[in-house]
């Protein structure tokens, strides 16, 4: 069985992981916007189908991934409330 001091320490590279994550998700939320940027701009003056659905698509792409970067700043939360609880 594990000590209170070895929980603790997997707690926080955990919550250290999960920080780095959401950095990661952070840039693919920029790189998103730019490509929104660029296909807004190339579907300016036409109702192409198909670039609607490029824009739809990467819209939802940039809703996951602020979803998912909100969710890991609840679990890295949630890793240092328990961090406390073990004192």
């Amino acid at each position: 069985m594990a000590s209170i001091e070895e929980v603790k320490a997997a707690l926080a590279q955990a919550a250290e992981q999960a920080n780095a994550t959401q950095q990661q998700i952070r840039a693919a939320v920029e790189a998103t916007e730019q490509t929104l940027a660029r296909l807004r701009a190339v579907a300016a003056g036409t109702g192409h189908p198909a670039l609607a659905e490029a824009i739809a698509g990467a819209e939802q792409s940039k809703q996951r991934l602020v979803e998912a970067m909100t969710l890991l700043q609840g679990s890295s939360q949630a890793a240092r409330n328990y961090m406390g609880v073990l004192g």
